[in-house]
Order: C-alpha cells, then structure tokens, then sequence
C-alpha cells in the first residue's frame, strides 16, 4: 500500500459539540464521529478564537491499510486518537468545562 496522507480536523460546531473528521487524500471522508456536550452534561469551553468556537487541523503521512478515529472523555474534556493499522498516527486534546 502506496504512503497516503490524511487530514485530521476536529472543530466545535453551533450545537455544542465537537465534530472530528478525516479526510484522505482525495478530500473524501475517510472517517467521521460527532461528540455532544449535552450527552456529558457539559458546557462549552471558553476560547479564545475569534468566533468562539475551537479548530484544530493536523495532515499525517502513512502506510496502513485501515483508519479508525477514536475519543475518549477524561476528567478536563475529550481526547481524539487517529489510528492506522491500530497504531496511533495523531492525538488531539480539546477541554471541556463542567
């Protein structure tokens, strides 16, 4: 399998939650998962982007034949795992406030 790069971007959207998607080379949605602030009885955190929501964007190169976008919620907000080939290719953290 020939190196391909993918595109992680995680954001937080007008409802309050957190979006996270991958896209591949092609811009195509490779993998995709939505978090709910309400299904944590969360409040949005404070930020200080100009629009108020959080954004993060990281591009990684590998060789895998299967990707897998995984979160896990931890006691300061929600921690974002890209996996190819089960091992772990990015990790993003984003804060969540009580």
């Amino acid at each position: 399998m020939p190196m391909e790069t993918y595109r992680l971007e995680i954001r937080e959207t007008e409802e309050p939650g957190i979006d996270a998607d991958v896209y591949d080379s092609d811009d195509t949605v490779a993998e995709s998962t939505y978090v709910s602030y309400d299904d944590y009885d969360l409040e949005p955190p404070s930020s200080n982007s100009s629009d108020g929501q959080q954004s993060y964007a990281e591009e990684v190169t590998a060789d895998v034949t299967t990707i897998d976008l995984q979160y896990e919620r931890d006691d300061a907000g929600f921690v974002f795992r890209l996996l190819g080939d089960r091992d772990e290719l990015a990790s993003v953290r984003i804060d969540a406030e009580e």
